[in-house]
Formats: structure tokens, C-alpha cells, sequence
């Protein structure tokens, strides 16, 4: 074998041997992902970032996401007065490099099967602290406190970075019963308002009669005083025509009287 052909046969040997490393002992962990390895199913510890890696020839690399995950699920509560309510709730969660070997070793790849239950625990302790009533118009705080909740609970395990309650539902029986009382109340306020304003319209009545009676009792007693009001208002009245009648206020050559010519047809 001549120098070339030797050379020839290093380069080839060299190339093989890269191959072979590169086929079985190297792993690529994707971005956003972090890899836990592990030697016949035992978690050794290690964790690679994202990217190239050369691992021994036993090592397994299992990825787990290190991103946000929203997830969402639907929690069957219970309100203080044992009202049924359905909450769809959104749920985002990330684990960390640091904890990621103790939740891969603890619980696999579906950690989130062993989370949820726990902040569904939370929201469900958060809304039987409310009647059913009152959950719609607390939703917000609802969600802040079941957040604190099951941040606490699943300390060390999974980042519960926030909850969104996406939709709250009662039961159908329930919903009636609202609506029924809403078109009672309705139907209250409409019977209260026509009742008002009918007192309003009574009083009116009342005042312009009192008004009128008021009016009339001044003239009577005006007349009273002074007979010759009434003569005032007749000449007061009239029209300048002669009239067809005599009129005359008593009677008798002493009485006061306003004579009127009377006209001749």
C-alpha cells in the first residue's frame, strides 16, 4: 500500500468515525426546550440548554418545554349557596431549567396532568366563597386570589404565571330562575314608576282644584264686600250694542241699578 492509499484510508477511517459520533453521540435540543438526560431510564441529573450537545453513548435526551403554555380547561364549582357553576378557565404555566429534572423524574412529560387538578383545587375554593349572584360581578378577584392560591400550592413544581376566566356558566334551571326574576323585578319598576307618576297626576288635580276653589271663594267674598262688582263687570262686558233686557243689581227706587237701553226692533 503506497503513501496515498494510506492516507487515503486514514481520511476515510477519520470520516467514519465522525459519522458515528455524530449518529450516536450528539443531540440537538430545540429552541425554547431544555433536555434531561437519562442512562437506562435514570434521570442522571444533567440538563443540556437548546442546541448541540455531545452525550455518551447510553445518554438519552428527553426535551420539555421551558415556554409559556397556555392550557384551558373547564372546572365544575360550586357557589356558597350550592349553586352549580362552570368556569372555563385559561391557565399559563412554564417549568424552569432548575426544576426541570425533579418534574421529569416525578412526573413525566404530562406533568400538567398532576397542576391543573391543584389550580382547579384553587378557582373551586375561590368561588364557594360567593353566591352564585355575586360571581359574575367578583370574577376579577375571583381570579386574582385562585391565582395566589395555586401559585402557593404548586410552589417548586410549576409557574403558574396567570389565570383568565374566559367564560362562567350556570345551570339551566338557574338561569331561568334569574331571568324570571329579572322580568319581576321589571315588571316592579314599571308598576312603581305608573304609580308614581299617577300620584304625580293627582296632585296636579288636586292643586288646580284648590287652585279653582280658592279662586271662587275670593270672588264670592269680593261680591259679598261690594255688590257693584257685578255692575263693573257688566259694563266691562258689553259690547257696545243696546241690549234686548234690563238688567238691574236689587230692586225698588232705592236700589242701585244700571239701566241699559233697550233696543226697538
Amino acid at each position: 500500500m503506497n503513501r496515498y492509499s494510506t492516507s487515503a484510508f486514514g481520511l476515510g477511517v477519520l470520516l467514519f468515525g465522525i459519522l458515528i459520533v455524530f449518529l450516536f453521540f450528539t443531540a440537538t435540543v430545540e429552541t425554547g426546550n431544555v433536555g434531561v438526560i437519562t442512562n437506562f431510564g435514570k434521570v442522571t441529573g444533567e440538563v443540556l440548554d437548546s442546541g448541540w450537545h455531545i452525550v455518551g453513548p447510553i445518554d438519552h435526551v428527553t426535551e420539555l418545554s421551558i415556554r409559556t403554555i397556555t392550557t384551558q380547561v373547564d372546572a365544575s364549582c360550586f357557589s356558597s349557596d350550592l349553586q352549580a357553576v362552570n368556569i372555563t378557565l385559561a391557565v399559563q404555566t412554564r417549568i424552569t431549567k432548575e426544576n426541570a429534572t425533579n418534574i421529569y423524574k416525578n412526573y413525566g412529560v404530562e406533568y400538567m396532568s398532576q397542576a391543573s387538578p391543584k389550580i382547579l383545587d384553587a378557582l373551586k375554593a375561590e368561588t364557594a366563597k360567593y353566591e352564585a349572584a355575586e360571581i359574575i360581578a367578583n370574577r376579577d378577584r375571583i381570579r386574582s386570589e385562585a391565582l395566589k392560591a395555586a401559585q402557593e400550592r404548586l410552589q417548586g413544581f410549576v409557574e403558574v404565571q396567570d389565570l383568565s376566566i374566559v367564560n362562567v356558566a350556570f345551570s339551566d334551571d338557574y338561569e331561568r330562575a334569574i331571568e324570571a326574576k329579572q322580568v319581576a323585578q321589571q315588571r316592579a319598576e314599571q308598576a312603581k314608576y305608573e304609580l308614581q307618576q299617577a300620584e304625580v297626576e293627582a296632585e296636579k288635580k288636586v292643586a288646580t282644584a284648590k287652585g279653582e276653589a280658592e279662586a271662587i271663594q275670593i270672588r264670592g267674598d269680593a261680591l259679598a264686600k261690594n255688590p257693584a262688582v257685578i255692575d263693573l263687570e257688566l259694563i266691562n262686558k258689553w259690547d257696545g250694542k243696546a241690549p234686548d233686557t234690563l238688567v238691574t243689581n236689587g230692586s225698588g227706587a232705592s236700589a242701585g241699578s244700571i239701566i241699559l237701553p233697550i233696543s226697538h226692533k
